[in-house]
């Protein structure tokens, strides 16, 4: 891990390989947000910044925050926002997406060859249940090759998080404790992640995409 640059906040002991890449289970790194600002992004749809209180507002939460947690509108709206989202903001995402990939990814890891060219859009609603059972992405097809890049555009910390194991198999799921502007690259096909009930006080939004480096 000698690429390694001094943007790198944490990078798991545990490693694994993709060809002739080794890469740690878990990195989180930070990057520039005035260069790529997906919190504007998502500011600028939604006509609002105060996002980690978005489930206070009628126009995004009808129930206000005031039913009991967890609760089925909370959930339905986590899902039905999260939809808009990635429909509205695919194209732009995924631009922004590239020069992270492109620029500060590689400068830490290797070059990359390519990436999923639909980010998908998570909003997790204080007073949501868990939007996202426990998983690994091969459940799904993932390809052994791809790596997960988690990116939120609000704090998260707690039952608002990703929950992620440290090894494959070793259940030992913990959240992440995030600021914006950071970032985790992880072993996503593999290791078992998820989301809980949300009963933070905080809504989390949050894009991920797939990534894949070049082989030698």
């Amino acid at each position: 891990m000698d690429r390694l640059a001094d943007t790198v906040l944490f990078t798991s002991a545990e490693t694994y390989a993709i060809g002739s890449c080794t890469l740690p289970n878990r990195l989180i790194f930070s990057y520039d947000t005035s260069r790529w600002d997906f919190r504007a992004l998502v500011s600028e749809y939604l006509g609002t910044d105060e996002l980690e209180t978005l489930h206070l507002l009628p126009q995004f939460n009808p129930g206000g925050g005031t039913l009991p947690v967890p609760n089925y509108e909370a959930t339905k709206n986590s899902w039905e926002i999260s939809k808009k989202l990635k429909d509205a903001l695919s194209v732009a995402a995924h631009a922004l997406f590239g020069g992270l990939l492109y620029g500060p990814v590689q400068e830490m890891l290797y070059p990359i060859e390519g990436y999923q060219p639909s980010p998908a859009a998570r909003v997790n609603f204080h007073g949501s249940k868990s939007i996202l059972r426990f998983h690994v992405d091969s459940e799904y097809g993932q390809r052994a090759e791809l790596v997960n890049l988690w990116l939120p555009v609000t704090a998260v910390a707690g039952s608002n998080s990703m929950y992620l194991e440290s090894e494959v198999g070793r259940g030992d799921y913990a959240p992440l404790q995030m600021a914006y502007g950071q970032a985790c690259i992880f072993r996503g096909g593999e290791l078992m992640h998820g989301t809980m009930d949300n009963d933070s006080g905080s809504t989390r939004i949050s894009f991920d995409i797939r990534f894949r480096f070049k082989q030698r």
